[in-house]
């Protein structure tokens, strides 16, 4: 599919930060799709060994790690460092957000 049909009349006013922003918004929603995906797969599978008596999960240990990985000692979570990351350096910072919403929608 052509990115022109895709955007139409905005594509031109877009820009690179714009562009940027589409393509990146895009991936992620993709990226969020297949970990979603795998995520629910691989709770599946230690539901089922755990049924099945084969492991014992302690699930007070899960969510420790978990959030000590979402969450830093400073407070600030995953996706605000991802953010922080993506957009950092960037003087088109607006169109950049801009094109990431439409990328994500689209995605």
């Amino acid at each position: 599919m052509d990115l022109s049909q895709l955007l139409g009349a905005a594509a031109p006013a877009l820009g690179f930060g714009g562009l940027a922003g589409v393509v990146v918004g895009y991936t992620a929603k993709k990226i969020t799709k297949l970990l979603a995906l795998l995520l629910g797969l691989t709770f599946i599978l230690v539901q089922v060994l755990a049924y099945q008596g084969l492991i014992t999960v302690n699930w007070g240990v899960v969510q420790s790690v978990a959030e000590q990985a979402w969450v830093d000692p400073a407070g600030a979570t995953l996706a605000d460092r991802v953010w922080n990351v993506l957009t950092a350096n960037l003087p088109f910072a607006g169109a950049f957000i801009g094109g990431f919403a439409l990328g994500f929608k689209l995605g």
